[in-house]
């Protein structure tokens, strides 16, 4: 069985917690949800291939 994990709730605004520092090289890896892509394309599965070269014949 798993051992249960003491939770400790701390009091404050965060400031003066020991964050691990991976989070400061995956912050910015993180896309900008500002910038969102305008030409994203879609590629067509096996099954619409066939179909649209059916029916160019």
């Amino acid at each position: 069985m798993e051992d249960k994990k003491k939770i400790e709730i701390v009091s404050g605004d965060g400031k003066d917690l020991n964050i691990s520092p991976v989070y400061d090289h995956i912050t910015p890896g993180k896309p900008d949800p500002s910038k969102r892509p305008t030409n994203i394309v879609i590629p067509k599965n096996e099954k619409e291939k066939k179909e649209e070269d059916s029916s160019n014949d």
